[in-house]
């Protein structure tokens, strides 16, 4: 910084000619006055550079979803009841960022002693806010500091409901370099008709990174967590608090760009809803609704599992409320049942709010704070009631906090005499609900239930049937006179033929049925298999490098003896093939625990599928050409990575089945991009498949292979492999067909998924 440059006395008088001028160039005033100060021989005062703005907004807010939760704090702590956030034309840096709250807004002087003032002690000597007695959830003084942090100019545009007009701020903030004194950089400040009632609007251009959809989302969903989105209890607040709502968008505020807030949106699909609260003298009470079913009724429930009117001995002010999903197709249509699985996968559970703030872990992803996913293992509870199959809240307010005090870490709450008393309380309100719906669905609810009964709904159905054909006949006797029995007659000869209809049909559907209990008898099986092989690949993975460093030892010592070398080879070819072999289960397998879906690059998988197989087809004498990949960009929707691992090797081993008699044996898959969808055609020259089977093929336990006799190396076909690819290629939209045979193969599959 320069030295100065003027003596005391030129200063002084400086002084007196700006005061003596209207208007006062204020700027010069402060950096004059600033100047002077220097000349104190007694005192000696601290000085900024402007400087530290950009490193405290590099040190304070490190994370830029850090810096947007600050911001969306401030308007909780305006006692803002909306905060609307816009992300515009932010892909890529330089973007826009709009964060438009309907708080209490800013007086003149708020703004000057508060945002525009460093470490403000505002919050320290107002810890709640004004109207809804909110604890403050913003960090002191970080918020100037987030906007700096997010991008390079800010306007602020702020208004009170008292004020008659509104006031705008814009600060650059790369105009706080180093070198410079922070007083002597000036933001300017002037009045604007009012926006709106009242209300703070933040404008961030210049963002200093880009923003895409994926962590939009990502950072939405951690936000929207971190406030209570609404009190369940009208005591948690004195105003009665209507809640606090974070909405994002994309470019626009328009319903077309909301990034919807997917748990709200899908709790009206619940079949019950769990309300839970402890009153003031400790006696809990819970209720349950389900419009499904027809249902409520409000109960009492005891610390004393025995006595439900016994009280609570810490647990005092906790409210819940939890809502209740059964993923099955009788309570769900098939796409919303997935859509909302998927999104309790990661994000189901019971969440805790303490004074109106998230306490973590508690409702994160594989967090089991209440036992219900442990609960769900042992069995003793039968009917569905882990984690996923709840989305709810539990609120504790600030007379009952007191007793819940978090770690010094701030992860979690102290687990002593309280904290399980809250968890035992929670968990017996849950699981009554989930046994008393299991009662009302006339299903089972736990292990030892005695006096459960299963209704058969195909006994009571049939019994009916026969019930209204007696009475039809037994109506249908009597004598046949005037015209009126005429009618009669005739309407109960209707009668009888529709019930013999209903008869034959129900006849029918006893018979898919049965299909569809062997088909999911065979599926069991297969699974259990499955659990068998990846136990056993696993076992036998230890025994292959003492095989290989034994047929080294082998070849060394039998150096010299070439027939016995020559075995020692074949020896090691086998073990080569059973290593591909185990190795490509052992992927298939453990691909298995993946659950997220991910676009399918189809000439990577079925190279490997191809390198994997080359011992397999040499062994068999197959002629397997190498795969034929037309264009580029073969890449799928996203699906699981192990289902193509499914679909190829099933595929291969009909083939494999189809060609064992034969002498020309050979293999083809070709790929290929068209219309949206990417093709996969896999031809062999095995004995073909009549064309009135084309489509019979794909049917549970429909198999053209034939008996094998003892001690053979192929095996009879369970007919489950063709139906397994069809439902997983179905499952995403795709197709699979059996087609003219391609050149001069017998048969040809064709597989068509949508591209990505």
């Amino acid at each position: 910084m320069a030295e100065n440059t003027h003596t005391e006395e030129q200063i002084k008088q400086m002084i007196t000619d700006l005061l003596t001028h209207t208007p006062v160039d204020y700027s010069q005033l402060v950096a004059l006055t600033n100047e002077l100060a220097k000349f104190d021989s007694e005192n000696v005062r601290f000085s900024v550079d402007a400087g530290i703005i950009s490193r405290l907004g590099e040190e304070l807010v490190g994370k830029r979803d850090t810096a947007v939760a600050e911001l969306i704090k401030n308007a909780y702590d305006a006692d803002a009841t909306e905060v609307d956030v816009i992300f515009q034309n932010a892909w890529t840096e330089g973007g826009t960022l709009i964060i438009d709250d309907n708080g209490l807004g800013m007086t003149r002087t708020q703004l000057i002693d508060g945002f525009m003032r460093l470490s403000s002690a505002d919050k320290i000597h107002n810890p709640v806010s004004p109207v809804f007695n909110r604890t403050r959830a913003g960090r002191k003084g970080i918020g100037r500091f987030a906007a700096q942090r997010l991008g390079s100019y800010l306007t602020i545009i702020t208004q009170t409901r008292a004020s008659n007009t509104a006031l705008k701020v814009e600060i650059r903030w790369d105009a706080f370099e180093s070198d410079k004194d922070l007083n002597s950089i000036e933001s300017k400040i002037e009045t604007l008709p009012k926006q709106k009632s009242q209300g703070t609007w933040l404008k961030i251009d210049g963002l200093r990174e880009g923003w895409s959809d994926g962590y939009v989302k990502k950072i939405y969903r951690n936000i929207s967590t971190l406030l209570q989105p609404y009190p369940l209890s009208k005591s948690f607040h004195s105003d009665d608090d209507p809640g606090f709502k974070t909405y994002f968008y994309r470019d626009v505020k328009d319903e077309a760009h909301k990034i919807v807030d997917e748990v709200s949106e899908i709790t009206q699909f619940a079949l019950a809803v769990i309300d839970t609260y402890v009153d003031s003298e400790g006696q809990a009470h819970w209720s349950l609704k389900s419009n499904q079913l027809d249902y409520y009724k409000e109960s009492l429930i005891g610390k004393d599992p025995d006595v439900e009117t016994s009280k609570m001995v810490y647990v005092r002010g906790v409210r819940a409320r939890i809502y209740y999903f059964i993923y099955e197709a009788s309570l769900l249509s098939g796409q919303k049942r997935n859509d909302i699985k998927a999104i309790a996968e990661e994000q189901g559970g019971v969440r805790l709010y303490r004074k109106g703030f998230r306490v973590l872990p508690y409702g994160e992803k594989g967090d089991d704070w209440l036992g219900l996913d442990e609960s769900a293992r042992r069995r003793s509870i039968v009917a569905p009631h882990q984690n996923i199959s709840f989305f709810g809240l539990v609120e504790i307010d600030n007379d009952g906090a007191e007793v819940f005090e978090e770690t010094s870490s701030r992860e979690g709450l102290i687990q002593g005499e309280a904290y399980d008393e809250l968890v035992d309380y929670l968990y017996r309100v849950i699981t009554s609900a989930v046994l008393k719906i299991a009662d009302l669905r006339g299903r089972k609810g736990s292990a030892g239930q005695k006096d459960w009964k299963k209704k058969n709904s195909t006994i009571r159905v049939d019994t009916a049937i026969e019930e209204l054909r007696n009475i039809v006949e037994k109506k249908n006797g009597g004598e046949k006179g005037n015209e009126s029995d005429q009618e009669a007659n005739s309407f109960y000869n209707q009668a009888s033929e529709l019930i013999e209809t209903i008869i034959k049909a129900r006849s029918e559907e006893k018979e898919e049925t049965q299909k569809l209990i062997d088909e999911n008898n065979m599926l069991r099986v297969l699974a259990g298999t499955g659990l068998v092989i990846g136990e056993f690949i696993h076992e036998i993975k230890r025994f292959e490098p003492s095989f290989s460093a034994d047929i080294s030892i082998l070849r060394n010592r039998m150096a010299g003896n070439e027939a016995l070398l020559e075995k020692i080879s074949e020896m090691e070819e086998k073990l080569n093939a059973f290593h591909s072999y185990t190795a490509y289960f052992d992927r298939t397998i453990s691909r298995n625990v993946i659950r997220e879906l991910e676009p399918i690059n189809i000439k990577e998988q079925v190279n490997t599928f191809y390198k994997n197989i080359q011992n397999d087809i040499q062994r068999a004498h197959i002629d397997m050409s190498e795969p034929v990949f037309e264009g580029k960009g073969l890449i799928t929707i996203p699906m699981h990575p192990s289902e193509w691992m499914s679909i190829l090797f099933n595929l291969y081993t009909n083939a494999k089945k189809a060609m064992k008699d034969k002498d020309d044996r050979r293999l083809l898959i070709r790929c290929w991009k068209a219309d949206g969808n990417v093709y996969l055609q896999f031809s062999d020259t095995g004995k073909g498949i009549p064309e009135e089977d084309w489509d019979n093929i794909f049917n549970a336990f429909f198999t053209t292979s034939s008996p094998v006799g003892r001690g053979s190396d192929s095996y009879t076909g369970t007919g489950l492999g063709l139906t397994i690819i069809r439902e997983i290629v179905t499952s995403y939209s795709g197709e699979i067909k059996v087609v003219a045979p391609y050149l001069d193969y017998k048969t040809t599959f064709q597989i068509s998924i949508p591209a990505n």
